[in-house]
């Protein structure tokens, strides 16, 4: 069996979208979401499982997240929570390489997520803008028996794009 969690990531400024482009198999990953350096990012969650914990971690850091009410238009029974993280501190990723946006994510069992990711100088912003919007990553995960017990494991994941009304 197999659950869903959804990942929103968008600027905190709401001037520039966060965008992601196919990579093919160039990389570990076919895609790479764009992410500018010295910017603040609220990050959303979406599940039907509780998180154990308001704390995830975004690459080791915790982030704080705030418990939010579910879409009015969608699952009452789906959880949302909502943090910021920032990207000052870190330094553009160098032509053709990704880097990685690593998530531990508490729900039941702790669930690492591991996005690839491009980062940007800010005066790059036209190239980080290049790519579809992105809508949220869907994260496909199941329970698996290992040896050292249960744990969650991503089984699938996409980019998903803001479809153009």
């Amino acid at each position: 069996m197999s659950d869903v969690l959804f990942i929103e990531i968008a600027a905190e400024s709401n001037d520039s979208p966060v965008t992601f482009k196919e990579d093919g198999g160039r990389f570990e990953e076919s895609q790479t979401i764009k992410l500018l350096v010295d910017t603040k990012y609220v990050i959303k969650l979406t599940c039907k499982d509780e998180l154990k914990s308001q704390d995830l971690l975004l690459n080791g850091q915790p982030i704080f997240m705030d418990t939010k009410p579910p879409p009015a238009d969608g699952d009452p029974n789906l959880k949302v929570y909502e943090g910021c993280f920032n990207t000052e501190e870190i330094t553009k990723t160098k032509k053709d390489n990704r880097d990685v946006l690593a998530l531990q994510i508490p729900l039941e069992l702790s669930l690492m997520v591991a996005l690839q990711c491009k980062y940007y100088r800010a005066k790059k912003k036209k190239s980080a803008g290049w790519g579809e919007t992105l809508k949220n990553v869907v994260v496909n995960y199941k329970i698996e028996d290992g040896l050292e017990g249960k744990k969650a494991v991503v089984s699938n994941m996409k980019c998903r794009k803001v479809m153009p009304r």
